[in-house]
């Protein structure tokens, strides 16, 4: 274990259509080892009317390559960085404090650490701790040097009520299952559980809601969009989560095969 992060440094100075090819080489093991099951039922749940199959192969093509993309985040600069991430609608972020949702849609992790060179606000982005301390590790290594603050998600209270007083972008992923705080709305197609908590922080705040959504263009190369979906007073209980939701639907029906799949997403309902 004690050679693996020497060997992860070493990868990720690799330039990024080396390791796309490193990625490609590994995915009949990614099929065999990653979640198959899952990713299958998912996308059959999702897409009942078509043949899953080209949507699977699709997910591990371009799961494979943000692994290695993200990977390259280890080394790589602020300057291909921007060359490589381009913003629309983020000047909006820069009022005062915001509530940012994303998505596991396109590159999580690049479209993150870029827009804190895209803001003149601090960056905070909430994260549940990873299983893998390796993983925790990498992941809040990158962030840290693009100037992203990572808040695990058993400080976010107390965070919340610290700094509610500053202007900062507080930036949660919430299109995964949620625990016993959740609130059903449509996506692709059935009754879906989504976290409450955004929500609850906006109208607790009284924060402008706005959604980044991760489009890709090419291989390493993506574009982002940033819109306000909602602002106080906010309207009907649950229309945050609703408009969430919508944003979220729409980046799975532009790039279907973007989505995190491999998440058990409708397990339990």
């Amino acid at each position: 274990m004690s050679a693996l992060p020497y060997l992860i440094g070493t990868a990720s100075r690799m330039p990024v259509d080396r390791l796309h090819q490193f990625g490609h080489d590994l995915r009949p093991l990614m099929r065999v080892a990653y979640r198959r099951r899952i990713v299958a039922k998912n996308l059959a749940y999702a897409f009942p009317d078509i043949d899953p199959a080209p949507l699977v192969d699709g997910f591990y093509t371009a799961f494979s390559e943000v692994c290695m993309e993200v990977l390259r985040g280890k080394s790589m600069t602020p300057e291909e960085l921007r060359g490589r991430v381009t913003f629309e609608g983020a000047a909006g972020l820069d009022d005062g404090p915001a509530l940012l949702l994303m998505a596991h849609h396109g590159n999580l992790v690049w479209s993150l650490i870029a827009l804190a060179g895209e803001v003149s606000l601090p960056v905070s982005v909430v994260y549940k701790t990873p299983h893998l301390s390796l993983m925790r590790d990498l992941l809040v290594g990158i962030a840290e040097r693009f100037g992203v603050t990572p808040v695990p998600v058993k400080d976010l209270r107390r965070r919340l009520f610290a700094e509610r007083q500053q202007s900062r972008i507080w930036t949660l992923v919430a299109d995964q299952r949620p625990g016993r705080d959740r609130r059903m709305v449509r996506l692709c197609g059935r009754e879906t559980a989504f976290f409450g908590g955004p929500e609850r922080i906006a109208r607790a705040f009284n924060w402008p809601v706005f959604y980044l959504s991760c489009e890709r263009l090419a291989p390493a190369r993506y574009h982002c969009r940033i819109e306000q979906i909602a602002e106080a007073p906010f309207g009907p209980d649950g229309s945050v989560t609703e408009r969430y939701a919508a944003c979220v639907q729409a980046d799975i029906d532009r790039a279907p095969a973007d989505w995190l799949w491999s998440h058990d997403r409708w397990r339990g309902q």
